[in-house]
């Protein structure tokens, strides 16, 4: 076998094998013969096997069948014979039967395929003394079987050892229970099952044109998988090609055809094995519930199993397929991979396609980087459209594996296996769920109309260039990569403004003293949105409402997803701050403290209840899980249940209580669906039950209760992450100690909230990141003046008089702050005589950028109603500050920017009125629309914009910050302003302005 496995690798050609399997998968119509022959080959040796047995049907034993033939093939021993009577068992049919009724079939099989290829050696070419020696271990094997069933039966007095005593006395029993009509009818329809199986070597042989009559087929087919007994490779790679070449040349094949014909048959039976077998292995009915490792995993409402090591494991490598960005690149890999197969011998192929993966490596990572989410999909597309009207290629069976492979995965294994074996969704499931798939708009592997897109462009891409791999090509297609790229940057910039603005300022009320609520409990409704949940029948939670404060206005954090809006709901901090930007984490971890640190160092104790994938964000010590597999009519029941063994086992300060039905039903059915409203009104009755064990054991005694949720869900399989309208707004809804009764606000407010307003109810501080305000406590901040801020350096000149100017009254009290950028003067000095609110000192000169970043913290820590900027060298007006603020108090606009050439600008230099044009003209671009002073020294913000405006870098301000908040949605407006030059002191632009802008414009675009 060794030396035959030796003679395929050195005789077999990878650019005939690659031309059989095309000229196979061409042959539609003897391809579908071998699929229903095989099929109908593995039937029978079911219903030989259901003979043995005497009770079951036969489609979940040739489901198993199904099943132990993947196994065989996808691991290097022979796996499923082992998995196959485990896999069998179950009502009516005990370990001991179906291990008995599988040895039993497979000595019948060996018998039956020895009797075919003996019989069948006659019209072969080998001489008599060939053919024994061919066929005599097999004899040998069937011999040694039949014997040892034979002592079995008998219970001849052979010598045990011990601990086989009892499995062999099983053994026995079954033996001697299966009649000798059963084993002669079994072996009666398995002799045609071993026929039919050589429809794979005959039908290859007809596509392929090789002389092989049905008969030499039979016998070929039969000493081949003889030899397939034992093997220690996957499928008995090797052996099989060298029994099979052998085989065919006995009967008259010359070697070179034998070893193509072999080894495109083997591929043949690998992806039956894959496709087929694995859809028969896990839709028949009753198969998957006999995995016993599965078994062993699935939990119940009366169990509330732990989620295992392995289940932890298991979560984050699916992670990485299910979100969309890594998903993107694993898939697109394995395509190529499964591309390049046919060439694997080729080293000039595999050189041409490592170039290849090279070339495209920019693109996969334009592509990693930008969501492309909800309507900009369409720009993918167009993507797609112009690599085929550019470059004029289309490679038909890339485009097919890809669709296909793409579909196999979300339809067959996620939407219909996956959610079967998971969570009890029906096999039938892919009924629906490739339509939810078709319109899923969230950020995961299942949104269609971004993943295809992106996988066919890098494919195409690829196979492209390893046909025409060159100087020219990759240079074209760089160029195109990099059309793709800025298109990318622009197309964000331009239209992903609908997210909701997250504040920036710290938490503002503070309770580091005597605890409010005894105890808080927080249960957050997975995926649960609020316009549903108003429309569902909710008594118990509509009791709440009514005897607590609602908010039917809170907004969730983006990217909308599980692991990143428990972090900021916990950590009150954004996902930037956190570190949490999807499902997938590859660095376990938040990156900031969390309500639970602060319990801890205040010797309190919180504790989560959930499911295994927030254990990246918090780790084992703080969240107690629940197993995913668990049937989704009993996952909230088992949450519950070990929420109820916390509070008795560790009686926390603060319960997080995550409950999953919604969610799931929602992915699964979608959230449009009947049976979601169904399952929000089930989740209210087991929040009901819940907080009545609490109220029974004294839990709720001064205790604070909060129920809401991470995220809602859109269109599609439950789509949550990219922000459609139905998925920003959660409920909101607190009862219990502290909080007013029948209260309802609609401002808006965010998750980050929930972290503040928990620590204010507890006495604690809150989490030191936390950017949410405190909800519901009956506490109002004073309303703030309008904050006017001047950066200075070196301005000890110019600043007295400008602070002369400052209106103290402009719709509401002016405080101005000064902020010294290092100054080597007496700026610093001067703003005090001339009675600047605050001074603000940097220890050394940092940048324009840098001195308003702070003069902004300095803002919001006053809670300032509205903000104004203005230049310290004394070139604009400060009497004009009502023009830029009349547009904010009427509600038009967030950001005002005063534009010079509205106005009437006099004595700016020419060259500077050049440079400001052009700057100007590049903003406008970038920003999607007319700007006609980018660089301005005064701006005005609304509290909205104060709040949420970044400044990414230290050096200049005008431009990143314009860019950061239109991509924030803030409305935007411009007004006349007049300008006089400065008359003393200097400018800080230089030559470097020209280099260091453009850079600072570059890392906000990629950075966003």
């Amino acid at each position: 076998m060794v030396v035959s496995a030796a003679a395929v690798v050195a005789f077999v050609s990878p650019n005939e094998l690659a031309d059989g399997v095309k000229r196979c998968l061409r042959s539609p119509g003897w391809m579908a013969t071998f699929v229903g022959l095989y099929t109908l080959a593995f039937a029978l040796r079911a219903l030989a096997w259901r003979v043995l047995l005497g009770v079951g049907s036969i489609w979940p034993l040739h489901g198993v069948l199904q099943a132990s033939l993947v196994l065989n093939h996808a691991l290097p021993v022979k796996a499923g014979e082992v998995a196959r009577p485990l896999m069998a068992r179950g009502p009516g049919i005990s370990l001991g039967a179906a291990t008995t009724s599988s040895v039993v079939a497979r000595v019948i099989d060996v018998c039956v395929l020895a009797s075919l290829a003996v019989l069948l050696l006659p019209f072969s070419n080998l001489g008599a003394g060939d053919s024994l020696r061919m066929v005599g271990p097999a004899l040998l094997l069937v011999s040694s079987g039949a014997l040892a069933i034979m002592v079995l039966r008998s219970g001849a007095g052979v010598p045990i050892p011990a601990p086989a005593k009892a499995i062999l006395e099983d053994l026995r029993q079954a033996f001697r229970t299966t009649s000798t009509r059963q084993y002669m009818l079994a072996a009666a329809i398995t002799l045609p099952s071993w026929a039919l199986e050589a429809s794979a070597v005959y039908a290859t042989a007809r596509v392929l044109g090789v002389d092989l009559p049905v008969h030499a087929a039979i016998g070929v087919s039969a000493f081949t998988i003889l030899f397939q007994v034992f093997h220690f490779t996957p499928g008995g790679i090797g052996i099989y090609e060298g029994s099979m070449s052998a085989a065919l040349v006995s009967y008259g094949v010359d070697l070179d055809s034998a070893v193509v014909l072999a080894t495109t048959t083997h591929a043949l039976k690998f992806a039956y094995a894959f496709t087929v077998g694995v859809l028969f292995s896990v839709t028949i009915p009753g198969v998957a519930s006999r995995l016993s490792p599965l078994a062993r995993l699935r939990g119940s409402a009366s169990t509330a199993k732990d989620a295992s090591r392995f289940e932890v494991i298991a979560a984050r490598a699916w992670n990485v397929l299910n979100e969309g960005k890594p998903f993107t690149l694993v898939f697109v890999g394995g395509v190529l991979l499964a591309l390049a197969i046919p060439h694997a011998g080729d080293a000039g192929y595999w050189a041409r396609w490592s170039l290849g993966i090279l070339c495209i490596a920019p693109l996969a990572l334009v592509f990693f980087r930008f969501d492309f989410p909800l309507r900009l999909r369409t720009a993918l597309w167009g993507a797609l459209g112009l690599f085929l009207l550019v470059f004029q290629f289309v490679d038909l069976g890339a485009v097919a594996l890809v669709v296909g492979a793409y579909f196999v995965f979300t339809v067959g294994l996620w939407g219909s296996i996956y959610y079967h074996l998971r969570i009890g969704m029906p096999l039938t499931n892919f009924t629906r769920f490739w339509r939810l798939v078709l319109e899923n708009p969230d950020p995961t592997s299942g949104n269609f109309l971004e993943q295809i897109p992106k996988c066919l462009v890098l494919v195409l891409g690829h196979q492209w260039l390893v046909q025409s791999m060159g100087v020219g090509s990759a240079a074209a297609w760089l160029l195109y990569t990099a059309i793709v790229g800025v298109s990318a940057i622009l197309l964000h910039q331009w239209f992903f403004t609908w997210l909701p603005a997250q504040s920036l300022v710290p938490t503002r009320l503070r309770n580091e003293g005597e605890a409010i609520a005894r105890r808080v409990i927080v249960i957050v409704i997975d995926g649960c949105r609020a316009d549903r949940l108003r429309e569902a029948s909710t008594p118990f939670i509509d009791g709440l409402r009514a005897r607590g404060t609602e908010y039917t206005n809170l907004r969730t954090v983006y990217p909308a997803r599980t692991v990143t809006c428990f972090s900021s709901m916990l950590t009150g901090a954004t996902p930037q701050r956190h570190g949490m930007h999807s499902n997938f984490v590859p660095s376990l971890g938040v990156k900031c403290e969390s309500l639970f640190d602060v319990l801890t160092e205040q010797g309190k104790t919180g504790r989560l209840v959930g499911i295994a994938h927030l254990v990246d964000a918090f780790g084992h010590d703080t969240v107690e899980t629940v197993t995913a597999v668990t049937h989704n009519d009993e996952i909230d029941a088992a949450l519950s249940l070990r929420g109820q063994q916390v509070m008795e086992a560790e009686n926390p300060d603060l319960l997080v209580l995550q409950l999953l039905s919604v969610d799931q039903t929602g992915h699964a059915r979608g959230s449009y669906n009947g049976e979601y409203l169904e399952k929000i009104e089930e989740t209210d009755r087991t929040i009901a039950a819940f907080m009545g064990w609490c109220v029974e054991r004294g839990y709720l005694e001064d205790a604070t209760v909060i129920v809401t949720a991470d995220h809602g869900q859109g269109i599609g399989i439950g789509g949550h992450g990219h922000m459609s309208p139905s998925e920003i707004v959660v409920p909101c809804i607190l009862a219990g100690a502290g909080i007013a009764s029948g209260a309802s606000h609609d401002e808006p407010r965010s998750i980050t909230d929930i972290a503040a307003t928990v620590a204010y109810l507890l006495g604690v501080p809150p989490p030191s990141a936390s950017v949410g305000q405190v909800l519901a406590v009956g506490v109002e901040a004073d309303e703030g003046p309008i904050a006017v801020i001047i950066p200075a350096y070196n301005e000890s000149e110019n600043l007295p008089g400008v602070l002369a100017r400052v209106p103290r009254h402009a719709g509401g009290d002016v405080r101005v702050i000064v902020v010294d950028d290092g100054s080597t003067d007496s700026t610093a000095a001067s703003a005090r005589q001339a009675g600047a609110d605050v001074v603000v000192e940097h220890g050394s000169n940092r940048g324009l950028g840098a001195a308003l970043r702070t003069g902004l913290e300095a803002a919001r820590a006053m809670n300032a109603t509205a903000a104004v900027y203005l230049d310290a060298d004394g070139e604009y007006d400060p009497a004009e500050m009502r023009d830029l603020l009349e547009p904010i108090e009427r509600g038009e606009a967030d950001y005002v920017i005063g534009s010079r050439y509205l106005g009437h600008p006099q004595g700016q230099l020419r060259h500077r009125r050049i440079a400001n044009r052009c700057f100007t003209l590049l903003l406008s671009v970038l920003a999607g629309r007319r700007l006609t002073d980018g660089q301005s020294g005064y701006r005005a913000f609304s509290r909205r914009a104060l709040e949420s405006a970044e400044i990414i870098h230290d050096y200049n301000y005008a431009q990143v910050l314009t860019l950061d908040l239109l991509r924030k949605g803030m409305r935007y407006c411009e007004v006349p302003i007049s300008y006089r030059r400065r008359e003393k002191g200097s400018s800080f632009i230089r030559a470097e302005y020209l280099w260091r802008v453009p850079l600072g414009i570059t890392r906000e675009l990629l950075s966003s």
